[in-house]
């Protein structure tokens, strides 16, 4: 009998654990918003246990709910039972991992945590086990099958245990309105900070600005927009404040729709009130506002003056 290639073997694994995702995509219920409900209420912290590989999600987790906005720290059941249960206090959210939901280290804090009052979330390949009933919410991240070929190793149940994890701390921070700035705040070194952290005035164009007054012809706002490729016209009046704008769909448009567009007067045709950005803005927040407003330029303004625009091929340069 032929031997099966590594590539055949790592497409059934991966293939496997897909089955075993979509399966724990269908199992979510109520207990799933019970149980972000629980965290975002909380007043104190969120500590994450479990032993061996479970040890390893519940670490992830507590990294993941501290980096978008939620206090959280991992601590091991056996250093818990040795001593530094000391840092749980009455009324935080204890989040339990065990795919078998019998783990000796952890049943034995349980009546612990009962007695501080603590919400015992568990995220347990078992809802009949011992975990699951002393829980407040018990989540299902039980597998028909592991990964493994012989059925042995924690993986496909490593893996939904860990798909599950990200889903709360992510729904729990999309409902927190946790922002990008927030984000960058808590990632200030290393790349994601650096890149999160460019500022508009940095990245934005400030020379040779395609600037028209509103009493200009559309001939004049062409040869302006033609010269500078940037997407965008900026009218401004005689103080050079902005007034409004012109984009590149724009002019399209008013060609289309006028024959002798060479003669029509700018400020009769021009966006009054336009969206703008400020200097002192994220990078990454403003690529928020082109993408949401499906634009691809916006003019930056200072104490009521125009500074440069912002273009989206700018932004992407910048953050990637």
């Amino acid at each position: 009998m032929n031997k099966k290639s590594n590539k055949q073997l790592a497409r059934e694994i991966i293939n496997r654990e897909i089955t075993a995702l979509r399966r724990t995509a269908e199992l979510l219920d109520n207990k799933f918003d019970k149980a972000c409900k629980a965290i975002m209420s909380n007043k104190g912290k969120v500590i994450t246990l479990g032993v061996g590989k479970s040890s390893f999600i519940a670490m992830k987790m507590a990294a993941t709910l501290s980096s978008t906005g939620t206090a959280a720290l991992f601590l091991h059941p056996l250093d818990a039972l040795h001593g530094d249960v000391g840092v749980i206090k009455k009324n935080d959210v204890v989040i339990i991992y065990s795919n078998s939901g019998e783990t000796q280290e952890v049943i034995k804090l349980l009546p612990l945590l009962k007695l501080l009052k603590c919400c015992i979330i568990s995220i347990t390949g078992s809802l009949s086990s011992s975990l699951a009933r002393y829980s407040e919410i018990s989540l299902d991240a039980s597998v028909t099958r592991e990964a493994c070929p012989n059925n042995l190793a924690p993986t496909s149940s490593i893996i939904c245990a860990l798909a599950i994890s990200d889903a709360l701390a992510l729904a729990i921070s999309s409902q927190n309105n946790f922002t990008i700035k927030d984000f960058a705040k808590t990632h200030p070194g290393g790349a994601i900070g650096k890149r999160l952290m460019v500022t508009v005035s940095s990245i934005m164009v400030k020379k040779n600005l395609p600037l028209v007054t509103g009493s200009s012809k559309f001939s004049q706002l062409l040869e302006k927009t033609t010269k500078s490729n940037l997407g965008l016209a900026i009218i401004v009046d005689d103080k050079k404040k902005l007034i409004g704008v012109i984009s590149d769909g724009d002019i399209k448009r008013i060609m289309k729709k006028n024959k002798k567009f060479e003669s029509i007067y700018i400020k009769t045709v021009m966006t009054k009130k336009p969206l703008i950005v400020s200097p002192t803005m994220l990078a990454a927040e403003a690529l928020s506002v082109l993408e949401d407003n499906s634009i691809s330029a916006l003019p930056v303004i200072d104490k009521n003056k125009v500074v440069g625009i912002l273009t989206l091929k700018d932004i992407i340069k910048s953050i990637n």
